[in-house]
């Protein structure tokens, strides 16, 4: 009934398969499964295995975890001589530090903000 609808209107699409002539009959739950053609493996197969997996896991960890080698003798004395001027570039400029500004003094006619948060001690009147 469904594939007689149109496509827009809930139908099967024209390019959709047909549904078979007979239908597959249920498995048969009851029915005994066959015997395996492979042996489970014996417990020494299975130590053996997991340890070998284990290896293999520890030597992926070691290399996608490897720490950068250690910086050569070239790279030691680079990093202890001082940066060669380029030709193209100007040395940088020094600047002199600026002193930093003091606080303003405090003057009598500042008003006091308490340092206690919460309710005041203060009585409320009647």
């Amino acid at each position: 009934m469904l594939g007689q609808l149109p496509e827009k209107m809930g139908g099967l699409p024209a390019d959709a398969p047909q549904r078979p002539a007979e239908t597959m009959p249920y498995p048969n739950v009851y029915e005994q499964r066959p015997t395996r053609a492979a042996k489970p493996l014996t417990e020494e197969e299975q130590k053996r295995l997991e340890s070998e997996l284990g290896s293999l896991r520890d030597s992926q960890n070691k290399r996608a975890l490897a720490p950068e080698p250690p910086p050569g003798p070239k790279a030691k004395d680079a990093a202890k001589a001082p940066p060669k001027a380029s030709p193209n570039k100007a040395p940088p400029k020094k600047t002199a530090e600026k002193p930093k500004a003091e606080p303003p003094a405090k003057k009598s006619q500042d008003a006091v903000v308490p340092d206690k948060k919460g309710p005041s001690s203060l009585k409320p009147i009647d």
